[in-house]
């Protein structure tokens, strides 16, 4: 039974793997009975995320529990245990290095109006055509989705990631929505990506022709940022952390920068109003 007495909820985060361990395949178990006890996780709020695995055959499945042994309860009644042939395992996922990528509260109630999902951003560009080239070319995000009908466009760096919607106003929306839309191009956007090297990226962005709108710059927090345009002047942020700057001397390069530009250690200029830095984290 789910303890629903007031107290701490579960923060940690447990994967449940069942999987083909045999050269011969598996019978899995019912897709009513997977759908069912997963439904049940759902419903007090200890599921996170479960889908089928194709290679090996089997099934992943990851949840929320206190700790192994509350895991292990709650997967008591997990169909997967009772698959001839199939091995077995419940293992802890450290979050606390890198994060979980998931939200460790446990969701609202279902029909409750939750968020399970952020989707996608838009953006604002002129030619549509054009725009998805250069995303597609220069940043290397994929086409996930196209409708030529009515001029979506959804491009992101994988599956169950966040996608761009890149927006071009058509007259035929009308007023006030054709002339808002316009005014939204050429904005900050707002929108920051992570990479696993701020340098390379901005040379890369340089030999693309793109703007750099503000070159790589070390920060306070340790890290490293770099500000860039589209050709539609649509800016965003790029960032790496200190564990993955190539040559470890992020706290010296901010030292540098500061003698050489005059840059505050708070990220301010002399004699200019700068914003705070930087900190995406």
């Amino acid at each position: 039974m789910e303890d629903r007495r007031p107290g701490p909820k579960p923060r940690r985060l447990y994967v449940r793997t069942a999987r083909n361990a045999t050269t011969a395949p598996i019978e899995p178990p019912s897709r009513h009975s997977v759908h069912r006890f997963v439904e049940n996780l759902e419903r007090v709020g200890r599921l996170v995320s479960e889908g089928p695995l194709t290679q090996p055959v089997g099934h992943l499945l990851i949840l929320r529990a206190t700790d192994l042994a509350e895991a292990n309860r709650t997967l008591r009644t997990d169909p997967w245990q009772d698959v001839v042939g199939a091995a077995y395992e419940v293992l802890e996922w450290d979050t606390h290095e890198f994060g979980s990528g998931v939200n460790l509260d446990p969701a609202p109630a279902r029909g409750s109006g939750r968020l399970t999902l952020l989707e996608r951003v838009a953006v604002f560009v002129r030619d549509q055509a054009s725009a998805t080239a250069w995303y597609v070319d220069v940043l290397g995000l994929k086409v996930r989705e196209k409708d030529a009908e009515t001029g979506f466009v959804e491009l992101s760096l994988g599956r169950g990631a966040a996608a761009l919607s890149l927006v071009a106003p058509r007259v035929e929306w009308g007023e006030p929505y054709y002339s808002e839309t316009r005014a939204r191009i050429g904005h900050a956007t707002g929108i920051v990506f992570r990479t696993d090297s701020v340098e390379a990226l901005e040379l890369r962005l340089r030999h693309a022709g793109a703007r750099v709108t503000e070159p790589a710059r070390p920060q306070p927090w340790g890290g490293v940022t770099l500000r860039f345009a589209d050709p539609d002047g649509n800016e965003f942020l790029a960032f790496q952390t200190e564990s993955g700057h190539p040559s470890g001397r992020a706290g010296a390069l901010e030292s540098s920068t500061q003698r050489r530009t005059g840059a505050r250690p708070g990220g301010g200029r002399a004699g200019r109003s700068r914003p705070k830095a930087d900190n995406p984290e």
